[in-house]
């Protein structure tokens, strides 16, 4: 399996995510798509890899919301040289080794749908769990979760997201091309592959408390907030193989939410909130604002 990571100014949080993957997938082709950094940390790191890290800059694509993210994806895929694909951002972690029953599952799960394209390797995220138990369904057949919202007005999470295993052979047979936006590659991919899979044994999971950044510029709120809070990676503690068994052994009715396997090296809110903004309310209602005055 070829790993891509997608980096864009959080050295600390892009070391993190590689030290992640050289510890839990061993023997995978591991490369960072940098989107032109210019922070000086960044930088850094970029310059003295861990050998075997390759490194190849993005396709920037000016005023794109998320910087040339899916110019980027589109440019991991095209460099793929395995049948099997795993897009992850420097905001996210492995946090348990990706074994042989792994990538077992994942063969079988594409052998199992041969019309799918996409698995969710991602734990699932606390503050979504009444949606989650709603919306999420085991099948019978085979041990993989699938959802169906049809009030929703666009396939966003239940058919395509930018953190995601992809069957690459099969992307590229389709002639797909990302375009801008999860959800408009999630209606994009509906049609061509159906429904995403979710692993009931997921390896990965975004970090809480991290800046974010939209356009490649941060609000006054998203700096003050990290003031507050600190830039330092707040990493999850990699899962024991106790906890790995665990996490296998459980009835599959009980959904693989982040907070009830996963602890963090300091102390975090919890349910964990995603962007570092979001942890100080009057921050987040002026972050929004910022960005609305910004958007006009």
């Amino acid at each position: 399996m070829d790993i891509f990571v997608f980096s864009y100014n959080r050295g600390a949080f892009l070391q993190n995510c590689i030290d992640s993957l050289l510890r839990h997938a061993r023997g995978s082709r591991i490369c960072i798509v940098d989107d032109h950094s210019d922070c000086p940390d960044t930088r850094a790191y970029l310059a003295s890899l861990p050998a075997g890290v390759e490194l190849i800059y993005g396709q920037v694509k000016d005023g794109a919301r998320h910087g040339g993210l899916y110019n980027n994806m589109q440019r991991a895929l095209d460099n793929c040289q395995d049948e099997l694909i795993f897009f992850i951002q420097d905001d996210m972690q492995v946090v348990r080794d990706i074994d042989d029953e792994d990538l077992r599952y994942i063969n079988d799960f594409f052998t199992h749908y041969p019309d799918a394209a996409f698995l969710h390797p991602m734990f699932l995220r606390g503050r979504r769990n009444r949606r989650d138990k709603r919306i999420t369904r085991l099948e019978s057949g085979f041990p993989v979760y699938f959802r169906e919202q049809p009030e929703k007005k666009n396939h966003r999470d239940l058919t395509y997201v930018d953190g995601v295993i992809a069957h690459a052979n099969r992307l590229k047979a389709a002639n797909w091309q990302f375009v801008e936006g999860e959800a408009a590659n999630a209606n994009q991919a509906a049609p061509l592959f159906g429904k995403m899979g979710i692993w009931p044994f997921p390896v990965a999971m975004f970090l809480p408390e991290v800046p974010v950044y939209r356009g490649k510029h941060k609000t006054w709120a998203v700096s003050k907030a990290e003031q507050l809070a600190g830039t330092t990676p707040k990493a999850f503690i990699p899962m024991s193989q106790e906890d790995t068994s665990r996490l296998r052994a459980r009835d599959l009715r009980e959904l693989p939410v982040a907070e009830d396997f996963l602890q963090c090296s300091v102390p975090v809110k919890r349910p964990f909130h995603y962007s570092v903004v979001n942890v100080y309310p009057a921050l987040r209602a002026l972050h929004k604002l910022q960005q609305l005055i910004s958007r006009r």
